[in-house]
């Protein structure tokens, strides 16, 4: 439940609240909600980018430790894979706001100080992402050669990284104004402490 406040009570004739089982409690409670109306295309990209690492890893064990013959593609394929879907499964994250945060600090300070830290930090990730798409792109740009033991330009990778890094940066950027307006409550994700 977002927003609770788990309490820890001095009063003696009421029993005492474990506060570290109360906010285990919350957080299985949020993520046993997983709402399925929120899914978008990027996800759907995501999860085909998964099975497909899935079954490269699979055939990669199958041959290397069963046939003891492995085919030589295998590992660089899986490597790329696991760079496309940790990139473009980043979108969601930020889409959704569940990116890991340290929350210590902002949990403690005072509402308008949270506000405008929140407002600068969604900033900074909004310059941050669009730098790094901005570089992918270059990179991508200037990137000679093919793969190893395939015949596809080393390219394709930096140009899917630098994709997942703009599509990060038009979530952000629109997070930020959300917050910059007040239309995004400032509430942490973690249970507060009272």
């Amino acid at each position: 439940m977002r927003g609770r406040r788990v309490t820890q009570s001095n009063d003696k004739d009421s029993p005492e609240v474990d506060t570290t089982e109360a906010m285990f409690e919350q957080w299985r409670e949020q993520e046993s909600r997983v709402p399925l109306d929120d899914l978008r295309p990027q996800d759907g990209i995501v999860f085909l980018i998964y099975w497909a690492l899935f079954a490269v890893v699979l055939l990669q064990f199958w041959t290397r430790y069963v046939l003891n013959d492995s085919y030589g593609w295998t590992e660089e394929i899986a490597r790329y894979l696991l760079i496309a879907v940790t990139f473009i499964g980043s979108v969601t994250a930020m889409r959704k706001g569940s990116h890991i945060a340290v929350e210590a600090v902002i949990t403690l300070a005072p509402k308008a100080v949270r506000h405008w830290t929140l407002v600068l930090i969604d900033g900074l990730v909004t310059l941050f992402c669009g730098a790094m798409a901005w570089y992918g792109y270059e990179l991508g740009a200037r990137a000679p050669g093919y793969m190893v033991s395939v015949d596809i330009p080393k390219s394709v990778i930096y140009w899917v990284v630098s994709a997942g890094l703009a599509a990060m940066t038009v979530h952000a950027a629109i997070r930020f104004v959300q917050r910059l307006r007040g239309q995004l409550e400032d509430e942490t994700s973690g249970a507060v402490l009272d």
